[in-house]
């Protein structure tokens, strides 16, 4: 405490004490001193402190002088000149002392002081007396107080005295004042026309060139001065509203300058941030490296963007344009440069861009979609005969029977086939063929008791799956069986993802998006459901990300995952579903799918209890099969009569419309591309043209199109996809038949 008390005291000891001659010096400095204007007022500043600069000085040596001017002149009875010493000095301490007083009525009075004094000196004391000097000060000190109008003014006064004097001289008009005691200017007449001629002209040469020199130089200076102010005012609006932020710094990066804009970028204001390093808000480092280097090596940057944190911790991405500047002597002085928010350009780029590859991903599985429609039509008539026939020849042989196991091999692998066209036609996206409501939770619960479940956990018995069904109205409009799929794929992935073991998070959720949410789809604003599958493995590269849903695309093991389409149905069948896919990978974290599906208030309907062949077995009725490919016909034609059904076949549309001219049928089993002729679309719409309310069930190897969906408006009751089971047709052609 003792010690910071003695410190205190030579503290204060060392404070600077001023002088007399500083105390006076800032006295006069302050009586000097315009009270209304500042250095911002430019030339009205200077006009008023030469003002009261010239006041105070005719006051401080305006009295040595009038003193003895005043004591001569009583001596010499010149009472008038000792009378208008007197005025003229009280009129200066009037004028200096009464600054409320305009600044142009001041003016005046010091210019016609100038003037009075000159005409007095001049008339009695000739033209080598002091009134010369005083009639040649009266328009400098106008110009310089009054601007250069009134300076000409001056000028011509002093023109108009010298002529009048010289006609005084020349006509000895100066005698009429003899009698009153009086010589004016008594000396000047002993002095010829001639001299005061030549005195005159040269008088007026100099008065002219110097006071025309004065006013033009102070002219142009109030001129540059009002055009520096404009421009400053008008850089200092430009400084102040400038959307980008300009700065100056020392070559240690200290700001000395920077506009107000530089709040929008980082939150500090120019209080906070003038006098800082500039550095303090980088967000890397290098970044500033880098700009002292293109600095030093090019003395310029542009465009370079940086990233600055704001006040808040935000990083933010800005463009910089910098240049070195330079003293006189050619060395570094300071950098100076502008800085521009490309934030929300940057975002902007970068949506448009996933926006392009949502789009380029889009055409790319729109284009290979149509191809795998293509082979699966075509697959799929050629899988009929594997998949009907062998039930058909183990129809008619006994229980025991040795071939029974040979033909349900060959059917069971028609079947996986069958499954793998199934896979292609959802990547075309015309796989989902009904859509009824379901229970999403329950058909997650339900496959968790799958043998599919329980061989995927074979293969991977390191692996544990938690779930957390927490939809509370997990309702959609969809197919059980793609949707069933879609969770297989998903949970198979991220078991493939963990080959040590890890845990594997399933999960449902409800969730109101009252904005798009962006992830790797655009997720529309509106309700869904969740279905969430994370792991914890080794996630996935930025560049498999983009190509994750092409098909074949497979990073898996082959031989236990498939064929490599199995994230291709996910794809589609979200799609199909009118869904959304966000994906959140982290390489050695781990990967997340959340599935978006929009959530349906219809009421689910129960499922209908399964029919025995008994239930389906047909009473004879007429089924008129339409197919251009024999071996379809032909297979149609013998499980239907397995069934019970008497059957007849067209090769085309044309033949079906002619045949239906001449016979009846019950029902028609009517296949939609038949080339060449008409399709099944125009095939049935020209049969209804004559016999109306005929009934029809569609039967394709190509899944759902428009033209099926046209169809089935037309009339047409169901939509049997190729390769069906006697079990599948049966029902669908008694359900068909069995309509009023």
């Amino acid at each position: 405490m003792v010690h910071d008390q003695k410190n205190d005291l030579i503290d204060h000891d060392m404070i600077h004490q001023p002088n007399t001659a500083e105390k006076l010096s800032a006295a006069l400095q302050q009586m000097t001193t315009p009270l209304s204007l500042t250095l911002k007022d430019g030339l009205a500043f200077w006009q008023e402190k030469i003002l009261l600069n010239l006041l105070l000085v005719s006051i401080i040596l305006g009295f040595f002088t009038y003193i003895p001017s005043f004591a001569l002149s009583l001596s010499e009875q010149l009472w008038f000149i000792a009378i208008v010493d007197t005025l003229m000095y009280s009129f200066i301490l009037f004028l200096f002392f009464r600054k409320d007083l305009s600044f142009n009525i001041r003016s005046t009075g010091v210019c016609l002081i100038s003037y009075v004094l000159g005409m007095v000196l001049l008339t009695t004391l000739g033209p080598f007396g002091a009134g010369p000097v005083w009639l040649f000060f009266f328009p400098i000190i106008t110009g310089v107080l009054l601007g250069q109008r009134h300076a000409l003014q001056a000028l011509g006064i002093n023109l108009l005295t010298i002529i009048g004097l010289g006609i005084l001289i020349h006509y000895r008009l100066a005698d009429f004042l003899l009698p009153l005691n009086f010589k004016p200017w008594f000396l000047a007449l002993e002095n010829p026309v001639e001299k005061w001629v030549v005195i005159s002209l040269n008088f007026m040469l100099l008065n002219v060139a110097a006071t025309l020199s004065l006013t033009t130089l102070l002219k142009g200076l109030q001129k540059s001065i009002l055009a520096v102010s404009e421009s400053e005012k008008k850089y200092r609006r430009i400084f102040e509203n400038i959307p980008d932020v300009y700065f100056e710094t020392n070559l240690e990066a200290k700001v000395l300058e920077v506009s107000p804009s530089i709040e929008k970028i980082t939150f500090y204001t120019q209080d906070e941030i003038k006098g800082q390093s500039l550095f303090k808000i980088y967000n890397d480092l290098k970044q500033r490296e880098e700009i002292i280097h293109r600095l030093i090596t090019n003395g310029t940057v542009k465009n370079h963007e940086i990233d600055f944190i704001d006040k808040d911790g935000k990083v933010s991405c800005c463009s910089i344009n910098a240049e070195l500047v330079k003293d006189d002597n050619g060395s570094p002085e300071r950098v100076m440069g502008v800085l521009r928010d490309i934030s929300e350009q940057k975002a902007v780029e970068k949506e448009q861009k996933e926006l392009e590859e949502r789009l380029s991903r889009s055409q790319k599985m729109e284009a290979l979609g149509l191809l795998a429609g293509g082979v699966a039509h075509d697959l799929n008539n050629i899988l009929s005969g594997i998949v009907t026939y062998p039930e058909l020849l183990a129809m008619d042989l006994a229980a025991d029977d040795p071939l029974r196991k040979s033909l349900d091999i060959i059917q069971s692998s028609g079947l996986r086939a069958a499954e793998i066209v199934q896979d292609l036609l959802t990547l075309s996206r015309r796989g989902v063929i009904t859509k009824d409501i379901i229970n999403l939770n329950d058909l997650i619960l339900n496959f968790l008791h799958t043998p599919e479940y329980q061989k995927i956990l074979s293969f991977h018995p390191n692996v544990r799956v938690e779930k957390k069904i927490n939809s509370a109205f997990p309702f959609i409009k969809g197919s059980f069986v793609h949707l069933q799929k879609t969770v297989m794929n998903l949970i198979s992935n991220a078991a493939e993802a963990q080959p040590k073991g890890g845990t594997i998070r399933l999960s449902t959720s409800d969730q109101h998006l009252e904005s798009p949410l962006k992830g790797y789809d655009r997720v529309a604003a509106g309700d869904y459901i969740v279905l969430s599958v994370e792991d914890d493995g080794s996630g996935i590269e930025p560049e498999d990300l983009k190509r994750i849903f092409e098909p074949f695309f497979t990073k898996k093991v082959m031989g236990r995952s498939g064929t490599g389409l199995g994230m291709t149905v996910v794809w589609g069948t979200v799609q199909d579903h009118g869904g959304y896919i966000d994906i959140d990978s982290t390489m050695g974290t781990g990967t997340r799918f959340d599935l978006y599906f929009p959530v349906s208030t219809d009421v689910p309907i129960p499922s209908p209890e399964l029919f025995s062949l008994d239930h389906i077995q047909g009473r004879g009725e007429k089924i008129l099969i339409i197919d251009d490919i024999k071996e379809q016909r032909q297979i149609a034609e013998i499980l239907l009569q397995k069934l019970g059904y008497e059957t007849a076949s067209v090769a085309s549309g044309e033949e079906a419309v002619s045949y239906l001219k001449e016979h009846k049928a019950d029902l028609l089993l009517l296949d939609m591309i038949m080339e060449p002729g008409i399709d099944g679309h125009e095939t049935y719409k020209q049969i209804l043209s004559f016999e109306p309310g005929q009934k029809a069930i569609i039967a394709s190897g190509f899944s759902q199109t428009l033209q099926v969906k046209e169809t089935l408006a037309l009339g047409a009751g169901q939509y049997l996809k190729k390769p069906y089971t006697i079990e599948k047709i049966g029902l669908a052609v008694k359900a068909e038949l069995d309509k009023p």
